[in-house]
């Protein structure tokens, strides 16, 4: 999806916009968002004025960002769906979703929907993880692992709820995993439902 923003680019802007979503993600990682811009467009070998040409916010370099978390997540829900037992592949795959949702907390505006940049990469994203986690759920329903009564975009909301009050505790990571195992605890299927 990131790939395709820079479609019709020359071959030379588009390997920079590349580089710089590349060099971008690492330093986002490494510092939080509101790392200098100017040690991005350095790192990633070019100026500030084509790191602004190709992303003139910051915001929109974030969106970027995220859209190709976006697209490594919906690549693993097929690989996870391709190669593991469904309950599995579906708790294999919300950890890592909880874990980039932790590991990216700068891009909290993109995840919950408050970023206004870009409505249309952002609805895309949304969709596309919609889709990953429903493949994922599917599958899991299919086996009676998970209830029949829940689906794609309550499942997100969960994990991001379930991020979003993990941060508050100092290692958030492992309280982050605590409790997205509680939520799948309650989505599992028992002869109750």
């Amino acid at each position: 999806m990131a790939a395709e923003r820079a479609k019709g680019l020359r071959s030379d802007a588009q390997r920079n916009a590349e580089r710089l979503v590349e060099v971008a993600t690492l330093v986002f990682a490494e510092q939080g968002p509101e790392a200098p811009l100017s040690e991005i467009a350095r790192a990633a070998g070019v100026g500030t004025a084509t790191l602004y040409r190709r992303f003139p916010t910051r915001e929109a370099l974030l969106a970027a960002v995220y859209a190709g978390h976006v697209d490594e997540l919906a690549a693993r829900a097929g690989e996870l769906a391709a190669g593991s037992e469904p309950l599995p592949a579906l708790v294999t795959w919300l950890h890592e979703f909880a874990g980039l949702l932790t590991e990216h907390r700068g891009m909290k505006g993109l995840i919950t929907g408050r970023y206004e940049g870009d409505a249309e990469l952002f609805t895309a994203c949304r969709r596309r993880l919609s889709l990953a986690v429903e493949l994922l759920l599917l599958r899991a329903q299919q086996a009676c692992a998970i209830r029949p009564d829940v689906g794609p975009e309550r499942t997100l909301t969960l994990v991001n709820a379930v991020v979003l009050a993990a941060g508050q505790a100092d290692d958030n990571r492992e309280e982050t995993n605590h409790l997205i195992d509680l939520v799948i605890s309650g989505l599992r299927y028992d002869d109750r439902n």
